[in-house]
């Protein structure tokens, strides 16, 4: 083919290349290399169209060849180097934009690329520079701004971002993305009420992005403005559902502020319960509140508490009304098959629910089967597993239930024909998986609503039993404070949680740092690779399984002494989908013999279980990287004083950590607790289930530590205090008290504030600490 016609059909391809007509492109492409295979321009330009097309691989390999042929073109790099970006070869997208430069250095696209791939590989200094020179070559350039700002954001350079940011505007006033930084960096420096105006900016000028209505709703409710934050939640889902508008909606929800004044919200509940936008634990109060506005189930409460202990027949205790209202408040179900019941008056109601099913069930009574009435039912008997059946048993329920579950066994290993009722009941007053056969009831043909509950109760502990055998074993277990913790928690794993949060946009360890703890002393791990992260304690799986979901590139060993709690937690994990956790047992004080080190350790509510907490905590420091980070939970001393005089009161009395025992002790202190210290024992949420009283009150083992005991082993241990995870309450209120400490990191003002507010840290103290790299040593 002559030269002119090749340069033709070369011209006529490349319009409509840009045209978007990509066939005709490709086939005038094909036509001149059928006829001159070393054609190098239309070997890059088919590269770049497959590339468009998804061909990466393709796409590599004819611009190579390009480049083979002709190793001086910058435009062959530059296009090389986008599909190594796009495809994650950043190393080769690297020096294929740096060729580019060094072939044609005032091309300013090739310096802003070559940024971008710096920034992702987090050599931010590097990345910076060729942002500025990008600016120097064209002024213009409002996304080298917001990006350079972005660098300078994760370099800690707050105001120097803000202020490439404020310039991208300048130039693009209508830039959602840089008045978005604006407002995050804004909220990062404490400065809230002008992150709010930013914020509600960006919402008014992009009515669809969610990630800006869930951004404005945080910082509202770090201004304790609820009110408002709720009202931006409902806006955010209305305009777009995800994950961001979700948990932004639940953890409004979450708040005390939020009452049946503000209007009916209960379809609302029913979705964030029910679809986890946050933990259906944090959600059940406000599910209360409004459960309420069903006119027959306050009824209902009122009459099951005013005969309490008498448990009412169903005439009684649902009144003119019948069952039916009960059965059709949606609320009311997924209230119950979702996280135990923490109200005393929802409890008693439900124990009574419980009871005219067993009456039911004995009767035989065939109304009683029938929808809605079965889903009610099916989700009182969830409720009494998840529960670990912490609520009263009267001598009668007990015989009458032992009875039933006698006839059961008898007919599973018979294969006779099991009533759907008689099958809840049993449910309802101990796990169906104990039944000698269960597992055949799984291949029966039955109703949704006992479908339901033989997942619960019978597939997933089979499940969970099977994991057992090939559970990961990295020590032995010989201490004995640790022999009875692992006892404890085989016979009652802590919590038995029904469902996970959906997870958000993962980060990085040092973002997530350095968005809680703007003001504190830390320096980033920038760690390029995966993040070794080991969870010391990992219980039931909920502290690991949000770990692996929240920090980027995280690779989690989630350990603990209990087979039971590690087998439910594997279960729980597999089901998400989650594929980076690794789950062992092990012993804490024995795990420094593995040899492994890690870039984070936290180990949340278990070293105040150890014979010697700070023995513990010796050796999670010895398997943590010079840099490396860790959060602790550990008990108060002036939190628990109630959790203290709960104990003698239980020693006292003679309670044994029995559930027979616990399920006694929890209703004497209910009708006694009023108007003593006691009380505020009865009001936490893990009073609620048999395996968090005995957590609460009845551990083997319990150390609790004051915030002067923390400060001596930090400094001990040359540690460095990065701050507290605490309500936004508190850090306002403490901000206030003490201006000077902007970082909030004085512990000896933290331990006069907890003075003043012994509530402060009713849970925990949740903490995060950095160990101090190594010195270089003086030539």
């Amino acid at each position: 083919m002559a030269a002119p016609e090749t340069d033709r059909l070369l011209a006529t391809a490349v319009g409509h290349h840009q045209a978007g007509r990509l066939p005709e492109a490709e086939g005038l492409y094909r036509r001149i290399l059928a006829a001159d295979p070393a054609h190098a321009l239309a070997l890059q330009f088919l590269g770049v169209l497959v590339h468009q097309r998804g061909q990466n691989d393709l796409a590599i390999e004819l611009i190579g060849q390009a480049i083979a042929l002709n190793g001086q073109v910058p435009d062959f790099h530059y296009n090389i180097a986008a599909v190594f970006q796009g495809v994650g070869r950043l190393d080769e997208a690297a020096a294929h934009y740096s060729k580019a430069i060094a072939l044609k250095p005032d091309t300013a696209e090739a310096h802003y690329e070559l940024a971008n791939v710096l920034a992702r590989q987090q050599r931010l200094a590097d990345a910076a520079a060729q942002y500025q020179r990008a600016l120097m070559l064209r002024g213009n350039f409002p996304a080298a701004l917001i990006n350079l700002g972005n660098v300078l954001r994760q370099q800690n350079k707050l105001d120097e971002a803000v202020a490439r940011w404020r310039q991208a505007l300048a130039l693009q006033p209508n830039n959602a993305m840089a008045r978005m930084n604006i407002g995050l960096a804004l909220k990062q420096q404490g400065k809230l009420d002008e992150a709010v105006v930013q914020l509600r900016q960006v919402t008014s000028l992009k009515p669809d992005y969610a990630e800006a209505y869930f951004n404005l709703g945080n910082a509202l409710i770090e201004q304790g403005n609820i009110a408002a934050a709720f009202d931006v939640a409902k806006r955010g889902l209305a305009a777009k559902e995800t994950p961001e508008t979700r948990s932004l909606l639940g953890m409004c929800l979450c708040s005390p502020l939020v009452q049946p004044s503000m209007g009916d919200i209960r379809a609302l509940l029913v979705r964030a319960l029910s679809e986890s936008w946050v933990r259906p634990a944090d959600l059940a109060p406000a599910g209360l509140r409004f459960l309420a506005l069903n006119d027959a189930i306050r009824d209902g409460m009122a009459h099951a508490a005013a005969a309490w202990p008498k448990l009412l027949p169903a005439a009684e205790l649902a009144g003119h009304s019948g069952l039916t209202a009960f059965c059709e408040d949606a609320l009311l179900r997924a209230l119950l098959a979702s996280a135990p019941v923490c109200d005393v008056a929802l409890e008693r109601f439900a124990t009574a629910l419980r009871f005219t099913l067993l009456t039911a069930a004995r009767a035989g009574a065939i109304y009683a089967a029938a929808e809605p009435v079965m889903s009610l039912y099916s989700a009182v008997a969830r409720q009494c597993f998840i529960n670990n059946y912490a609520f009263a048993q009267s001598d009668a329920e007990i015989e009458w239930t032992r009875e039933l579950r006698d006839t059961l066994a008898a007919a599973i290993a018979s294969g006779t024909e099991i009533p759907a009722l008689s099958l809840m009941a049993a449910a309802a007053y101990g796990p169906l998986h104990a039944l000698p056969g269960a597992g055949d009831l799984i291949d029966r043909p039955w109703p949704d609503a006992v479908t339901a509950l033989l997942e619960q109760q019978v597939r997933a502990p089979l499940e969970e039993q099977a994991a057992r055998q090939s559970m990961a074993i990295l020590t032995p277990i010989e201490d004995d404070v640790s022999l009875q913790v692992r006892s404890q928690y085989e016979e009652n794993p802590y919590p038995q949680w029904v469902t996970a949060p959906a997870a958000g946009k993962p980060e990085t360890v040092d973002s997530y740092i350095r968005n809680k703890f703007p003001h504190a002393p830390f320096d980033e791990l920038s760690t390029n690779a995966g993040v070794a992260i080991l969870v010391a304690g990992c219980g039931t799986g909920q502290h690991p399984i949000a770990t692996a979901q929240t920090f980027k590139s995280a690779h989690v060993l989630a350990i603990d002494l209990s087979l039971t709690s590690l087998c439910y937690a594997q279960r729980k994990t597999r089901a998400l989908g989650i594929s980076n956790i690794e789950y062992a047992q092990a012993d804490i004080m024995k795990l420094p013999s593995i040899g492994r080190t890690f870039d984070v350790i936290e180990s949340s509510g278990v070293l105040h279980h150890l014979s010697d907490p700070f023995a513990g905590w010796r050796a999670l420091l010895s398997m943590l990287r010079p840099g490396g980070i860790m959060k602790l939970g550990l008990y108060s001393e002036m939190a628990r004083r109630d959790v203290v005089v709960a104990r003698a009161f239980i020693a006292d009395r003679g309670y044994r950590p029995t559930a027979e025992d616990i399920r006694r002790c929890r209703q004497e202190l209910f009708d006694s607790a009023a108007g003593t210290a006691l009380n505020n024992v009865t009001l936490s949420g893990d009073f609620f289930s048999t395996s968090g009283c005995r957590d609460l009150l009845f551990h083997v083992q319990e150390h609790r530590l004051t915030v002067p005991e923390i400060a001596a082993f930090l400094a001990a241990n040359d540690l460095r205090f990065i701050g507290f995870e605490l309500e936004p309450q508190h850090r306002r209120n403490y901000a206030r008290a003490y201006p000077g400490d902007i970082a909030m990191t004085d512990l000896a003002h933290w331990h006069h504030y907890e003075t003043e507010n012994p509530g402060t840290f009713l849970s925990m103290y949740q903490f995060w600490v950095q160990k101090k790299r190594l010195k270089p040593a003086c030539p």
